[in-house]
């Protein structure tokens, strides 16, 4: 079981002293906008840093274990230091990590993801899930001439979806070219795609959110006004690819879309992502400059086919979805003892919860939540409906119940905070 952390006000200080150097040499002490410790709670009650991974456990600088869920932002689902991942690339390690023409790995993963994908008659293999959004965004507007997209969900920092959120540093006239929808509101969906119906180059969505399947009929009801319009319809699985099921949301749910990104768990941590679609849209990019000097790098390729091994094995998602319900029904249970109730989604690879106590904000709960937890060998992340765990094949069922019972003395907390009480 990790150690337990002591909340004394020195806090962790040889991870102080590595945040405080990295803020006088990066912007916001991190090159990851998302791992900065300021979006999780104090740098002297919650680790900047990590240094080790081992199964679901990470460590400090100051030598502390916490289990960990928040997977990376997501694409460590096997575990950390995976024996046969890890193999996988030492053996690569003495063939070569780049060539100066195309690697047999690439033709490789390109037949894999083709036989399990759906959607994949063609692939083209990227490094991040933004890069790939943008190829994707890009390949519908080569084929269609048109400018319009309709988005939903998020989809990384280039500009072209970046204008809908953060603006400074984009063109403004940027904006016009992406039109949000909310996910989940089918008539919101059908009013934005009737009015820019005749301008749109693509649809693109996220298939399914962390802690929530899409609405019965969600999906289908965009495949079919897509499919009607000749209107490409895109998937940003780059969470949910390899995560929700081997061929993804769209092998889960049934619904297929003409493109989709895939990335994160694909190669459990390694830097790999890929575009993969219809031969329709995917053969015109041919003649069009998608293309990156890292794309064919060995070490994630052949990680990446390590990876999928490990995935198609017989009950493989089956164990992962049942550690989701575990979770689940821990909340269940702890809403009956202690009275807050933890209101949560579906039982995803990706828990969300949120302790619903009256007094207090969303933030002031996740704030003591996260401190608590961290003090008590447990990472966790902000989400914006309440708390996240995003779960790992390397989940225990003692670190599952080391989990619950430190969310249920978290609730303690919450109960006896100023703000909530009568």
């Amino acid at each position: 079981m990790p150690t337990v952390l002591s909340p004394n006000p020195a806090g962790l200080p040889r991870t102080r002293a590595w945040w405080q150097r990295a803020c006088a040499v990066a912007p916001g002490g991190t090159h990851t906008i998302s791992k900065r410790v300021g979006q999780f709670a104090s740098a002297d009650v919650f680790p900047a840093f990590l240094n080790k991974g081992h199964g679901a456990i990470v460590t400090d600088p100051d030598g502390n274990d916490y289990i960990d869920y928040i997977a990376a932002l997501a694409p460590i689902i096997l575990g950390y230091n995976h024996p046969e991942v890890n193999a996988a690339i030492r053996a690569q390690l003495d063939d070569g990590i780049l060539f100066s023409l195309p690697g047999t790995l690439e033709v490789e993963l390109a037949e894999k993801l083709r036989a399990i994908i759906p959607c994949a008659e063609r692939v083209r293999l990227l490094k991040t899930g933004a890069e790939a959004t943008a190829a994707a965004v890009r390949a519908a507007r080569l084929v269609t001439g048109k400018g319009k997209i309709l988005t939903c969900g998020y989809h990384g920092w280039h500009d072209w979806w970046a204008v809908t959120t953060k603006t400074g540093g984009i063109p403004p006239e940027l904006a016009a070219y992406s039109i949000d929808f909310p996910f989940g509101d089918t008539a919101a969906f059908e009013r934005k795609f009737t009015e820019n119906k005749s301008e749109l180059a693509a649809v693109i969505l996220t298939p399914a959110l962390y802690g929530a399947h899409p609405p019965t009929g969600f999906l289908e009801t965009i495949r079919a006004h897509t499919a009607a319009a000749k209107i490409p319809l895109i998937f940003d699985e780059i969470i949910t690819g390899f995560r929700w099921s081997l061929g993804g949301a769209q092998a889960r749910y049934g619904v297929t879309p003409d493109l989709a990104c895939f990335g994160k768990s694909m190669a459990n941590g390694m830097p790999i992502s890929a575009l993969v679609g219809r031969a329709e849209w995917m053969d015109p990019i041919e003649n069009n400059w998608i293309s990156s000097t890292y794309s064919g790098e060995l070490l994630s390729i052949r990680a990446s086919l390590a990876t999928i091994d490990v995935l198609s094995r017989d009950g493989f998602y089956p164990a992962l979805h049942a550690t989701a319900q575990a979770l689940h029904d821990g909340f269940v249970a702890i809403t009956r003892r202690t009275g807050v109730r933890l209101t949560h989604g579906d039982a995803v690879p990706a828990v969300v919860f949120q302790p619903v106590v009256p007094g207090l904000s969303l933030a002031q709960v996740q704030t003591i939540v996260l401190t608590h937890a961290a003090q008590h060998g447990v990472l966790l992340r902000r989400d914006p409906k309440g708390i996240s765990l995003c779960l790992m094949a390397a989940h225990t069922p003692e670190q599952i119940a080391h989990t619950l019972a430190v969310i249920e003395e978290a609730c303690g907390l919450l109960l006896a905070a100023p703000a909530a009480r009568p």
